[in-house]
């Protein structure tokens, strides 16, 4: 069984070595994968063109064997990137994810301003996985659970979590790792 590629693509003011993308990005390689975080440019200023620009760099050939995680901003860059191809990929989770414009970061409005290509993402997508947490201050799960709908994506709410960044004490993210290997054991069906 080949275990597959992940991507991990983090989110506004964050980095390769933020919240949990380290412990994640180690724990994923222990059973197999290849696991990759480019480091978005500016991700204090990010520009989509700058974002995507740097995700075609970096994600190499995907197949059905590769697997995509995005966090808050780095969820609608995966999705624009997605939109960009014509292979499918193994699945996705989406963690704290929005596609519509936030209204107290309107710096961010260009990643959500044209409407997504819902049915191509879906045949692209075979695995589609939303998460979110009722109490984030950040991105309120309604905008995730919007997502989720929009994207037909399984839909995981959890009670407690904030905006899962390192500050909410997510430096681990356990649940996650579980359904991303559930993705893989899936595929290989």
């Amino acid at each position: 069984m080949q275990a597959g590629t992940v991507y991990i693509i983090h989110g506004y003011q964050a980095s390769p070595e933020s919240h949990w993308f380290p412990w994640i990005k180690q724990a994923l390689e222990s059973q197999g994968f290849r696991v990759l975080v480019p480091a978005l440019p500016a991700s204090d200023r990010p520009e989509m063109e700058g974002w995507l620009d740097c995700l075609h760099a970096h994600v190499v050939q995907p197949d059905q064997h590769t697997y995509f995680v995005g966090h808050s901003l780095g969820c609608i860059t995966l999705l624009r990137f997605l939109e960009q191809h014509e292979q499918p990929v193994g699945g996705m989770a989406l963690v704290s994810g929005f596609a519509e414009p936030l209204s107290f970061l309107p710096a961010l409005d260009a990643f959500t301003a044209a409407p997504l290509d819902v049915e191509k993402l879906i045949s692209l997508v075979p695995r589609r996985l939303v998460l979110a947490a009722q109490d984030d201050y950040i991105v309120p799960y309604p905008y995730s659970l919007r997502l989720a709908e929009k994207l037909d994506a399984a839909w995981e709410l959890f009670e407690r979590g904030g905006h899962f960044m390192a500050q909410d004490g997510f430096t681990e993210f356990p649940a996650l790792y579980d359904m991303i290997v559930g993705m893989r054991g899936t595929s290989d069906q």
